[in-house]
């Protein structure tokens, strides 16, 4: 079940990124970056870790969304 959460999530993520246009320097690349450790965390098998990575990501999107 958390191992899905965190794949919704980063499907989430990713799907944000694909539609957002262009973002503020360096936000993709640290979006990358966090992706990247929450699926270091995920196959790890430390999946709270991976959601709460994702979480986050998934608030930072939306905060920038409301700011555009």
């Amino acid at each position: 079940m958390a191992d899905d959460l965190v794949a919704i999530n980063i499907q989430k993520i990713e799907d944000s990124m694909a539609t957002a246009g262009e973002m503020p320097t360096g936000m993709e690349a640290a979006i990358n970056e966090h992706l990247n450790r929450a699926r270091a965390a995920q196959a790890s098998g430390n999946d709270a870790e991976a959601i709460a990575i994702t979480s986050k990501v998934l608030e930072q999107l939306e905060e920038a969304e409301k700011r555009a």
